[in-house]
């Protein structure tokens, strides 16, 4: 599973922070500074493995906590259309 970024979210640093503005949906999304390492490597084309290691190594927390917390944020962006996913690699 290949995920992309919703081509319909308008993205802009704002005070330091990524928001991200949902044009069909109205909605405005903030993310903190580890969504956006996510969501900046997905978009890059990562995948979640590399993610949940970088991650892991940077905080010094667990694999298993790490993998947790990514999945659980993908599955959410994924659920507010965010992300997407392709079949193809």
């Amino acid at each position: 599973m290949k995920l992309k970024v919703n081509k319909n979210l308008i993205l802009q640093k704002m005070d330091n922070k990524l928001v991200g503005f949902d044009v069909d949906k109205s909605l405005l999304y903030t993310f903190n500074e580890t969504a956006e390492f996510i969501f900046n490597k997905v978009k890059l084309g990562w995948e979640e493995e590399k993610i949940v290691l970088t991650l892991a190594k940077k905080y010094e927390v667990t694999l298993p906590t790490v993998k947790k917390d990514v999945k659980a944020l993908i599955k959410d962006m994924i659920k507010n259309k965010i992300f997407y996913t392709t079949l193809s690699k």
